[in-house]
């Protein structure tokens, strides 16, 4: 003990005399002491009133006793005396009598971080233990999740729930996996309340996983990967969600979508939206209902800004009538269940005059999602028919729905609603954009994946840098991006439908019947050569887009069709009628594309004997293609037989399909890249 060490004042000055000490020496002693019996009485009471109880402070007793002189000379002067005898042993000290202290009370909230390819629930704990006052969030967590226990504490103290000046713990766990996003807001303010407000909750926190962001006045406001969460706790077997009323709109497809067949053997979590703080808690305390009594501790509904008056959702109620507010619960489905009409969904192809050529290739594209690479010059259509393809796709299927919205809840807060209405997504990405924009990486999904189950445009394909463009061999192969960092390793699904169109020169009029090319002969092979053989070996469809004869005028005219039977309506049933063709009959290939057809039954799937088939294929593909060239062909021309109603391949869909081909329409253009005999 300090006491212990600090003589009386006589006693000092008496033992520095006798061994002849200045007595300067004395009074500056006699100063140090005093104060650091000051500090000692100072850091006695802090740490009385941090442990929460009274301590008898047993040292004030040796500190005074200390300062009256009644300690013993000897003792006030060991540091400066000869070494004494060793001291007569004693007994062992007695164990400790067992402390009555009550255990420490511990509050269990459950959130979770996500990603597309593992989704981890998360547990946070408060509680409070000894020591300094304060707030400590501990689980290797970033700067956001640090960030977010003052966002709780300011939600918190807006619902006059206060934090006292106590040591509090914040535990986020599992401790070694690193914590990031701010969906830890709500479960942390929840948790807070719960240890703090000491009331018993009507439903247990423990089987609900809470993940929102809040505002300092108690909002909550959406976060990603509410999609992600819902698998997990649908696999964790927990009761429901509690999320921002901006992400309910989410959740409820996927319920829809889990009630309609998903297999999986526990029925979907319930989903609660909530637009503030006061609102959740209400409900935990008071249940859903409307006729329970408030709380008395604390009044959740007229406490503070951030009460439920503050949403600008259709279920508020007055604040003032005390009513507290139901949460949004999760609605019957409102998809899918009506005929698909394209007019509700923006663009589509009756603005557009169609040649039959081009309506032919894009309802292939469609058909069987085989990538296409139209070329032609200014203002031919290149874009228009890429950005108005996914009006004759079908719908989603039920796990493409729910792989492409799990894809879009990693990268944006809230779903578009043409996607949460199973359309497929479309993507244009500028061609500026980097491999990691295109590609992803572990921790955001990039363009190709963000386009799984639809459209990816890439205009001006020849502008792209080189490596990107090289990037897209394997995904557009294997349907799929392996992305491989050092610490970390995620595939992201992305079965696509590449657009890519580009012009046939660098100033766009090489081949025009109306303009004149301008580009040397050494600039024209240069910007073919952008393109590698490979990657365009990969594209299944390769299109010349001729320009238009027929007068401007006419144009305009013809754009007032009857929207009863348009071309987009015709269309859109062609390629739903070969895609249920091409379903039935794949089915027991353990396939559904047909772009997709493995090459062991290629030739089961075109319905000719041996002989008719390799008659077919050598009188329409020459012999200097390869094979992945003739694989491809061959599949193109089962789509373009499925479109027309043909069980059996025919000759004139083989022809058809050899010159979509890269080489057969280099040669169309004139180019002398083919090299074909």
């Amino acid at each position: 003990m300090i006491g212990a060490a600090l003589p009386g004042a006589e006693g000092l000055s008496k033992s520095f005399s006798d061994v002849g000490c200045p007595s300067q020496w004395t009074s500056c002693l006699q100063h140090t002491r005093g104060e650091l019996i000051g500090v000692y009485r100072r850091v006695m009471v802090v740490a009385s009133l941090a442990d929460g109880e009274a301590h008898e402070l047993e040292p004030f007793g040796e500190l005074s006793a200390g300062i009256s002189g009644e300690r013993s000379l000897e003792s006030s002067m060991e540091p400066f005396a000869a070494p004494a005898a060793p001291p007569a042993p004693t007994a062992p000290p007695a164990p400790p009598a067992p402390s009555n202290r009550a255990p420490v009370p511990i509050t269990l909230v459950n959130s979770g971080i996500a990603d597309v390819g593992e989704t981890r629930l998360m547990q946070i704990e408060c509680g409070f233990v000894r020591g300094f006052a304060g707030m400590q969030m501990i689980g290797n967590t970033s700067e956001v999740c640090r960030d977010g226990k003052e966002r709780a504490r300011a939600a918190l103290e807006s619902l006059a729930i206060h934090i006292p000046a106590r040591r509090l713990v914040v535990s986020l766990t599992p401790a070694d996996i690193k914590k990031d996003g701010s969906q830890f807001d709500l479960p942390i303010a929840v948790s807070l309340a719960l240890l703090l407000t000491g009331q018993t909750p009507r439903i247990n926190p423990s089987r609900w996983l809470f993940a929102a962001e809040l505002g300092l006045c108690g909002e909550l406001r959406p976060v990603r990967g509410i999609v992600s969460f819902f698998v997990a706790a649908m696999a964790a077997g927990l009761e429901g969600l509690v999320v921002a009323s901006e992400n309910l709109a989410e959740l409820q497809v996927l319920t829809d979508l889990c009630r309609s067949g998903l297999p999986h053997g526990s029925p979907p979590p319930r989903a609660q939206g909530f637009p503030a703080l006061g609102a959740v808690l209400q409900w935990i305390f008071e249940g859903q209902g409307t006729g329970i009594g408030m709380i008395h501790k604390f009044d959740f509904a007229s406490s503070g800004r951030s009460g439920i008056a503050s949403s600008n959702t259709s279920s508020k109620t007055s604040q003032r009538s005390g009513t507290p507010e139901s949460p949004l619960e999760l609605r019957e489905s409102r998809i899918a269940t009506e005929p698909f009409t394209p007019f509700a969904l923006g663009v589509n192809f009756d603005d557009m005059i169609l040649q039959p050529a081009l309506a032919l290739t894009a309802m292939v594209a469609a058909a069987g999602m085989h990538s296409l690479l139209l070329r032609g010059c200014p203002g031919t259509g290149k874009s228009m028919l890429a950005a108005r393809l996914t009006s004759i796709l079908p719908n989603l299927s039920r796990s493409d729905h729910i792989e492409a919205m799990r894809i879009y809840s990693a990268a944006v807060q809230r779903l578009p609603s043409a996607l949460l209405a199973g359309r497929p997504p479309y993507r244009a990405p500028h061609h500026l954009a980097s491999a990691t924009a295109l590609l992803g990486s572990p921790e955001s999904p990039g363009e190709l994946a963000l386009a799984h189950g639809g459209v990816l445009f890439l205009d001006e394909l020849p502008e792209f840098r080189r490596d990107v463009l090289e990037a897209l061999r394997e995904p557009l192969e294997s349907g799929e991006v392996n992305v491989a960092r050092s610490r970390r390793k995620l595939t992201w699904r992305s079965r696509v439908i590449l657009i890519a169109a580009c012009n046939n020169c660098p100033c766009g009029w090489a081949g025009s019947p109306h303009r004149d090319c301008i580009c040397a002969s050494g600039r024209l092979l240069g910007y073919r050569q952008r393109l590698s053989g490979p990657l365009l070996e990969r594209v299944d469809l390769h299109f010349n887009v001729p320009e238009s004869v027929a007068p401007i005028a006419e144009l305009f005219i013809s754009l007032g069709a009857d929207k009863e039977d348009s071309q987009t309506l015709r269309m859109a049933r062609k390629v739903a009628a070969a895609r249920v063709a091409a379903e039935s009959r794949n089915e027991k290939y353990g396939v559904v594309l047909n772009r997709d057809l493995p090459a062991v039954h290629l030739v089961e799937a075109t319905g000719l004997t041996p002989k008719s088939f390799i008659e077919i294929v050598n009188t329409y593909i020459p012999k200097s293609a390869s094979r992945r060239v003739v694989m491809r062909c061959l599949r193109v021309a089962r789509t373009l037989a499925d479109l027309e109603g043909s069980t059996t391949l025919r000759g004139e869909d083989v022809a058809q399909a050899w010159r979509w081909q890269s080489a057969s329409a280099a040669a169309e253009r004139g180019d002398d890249l083919s090299g074909l005999r």
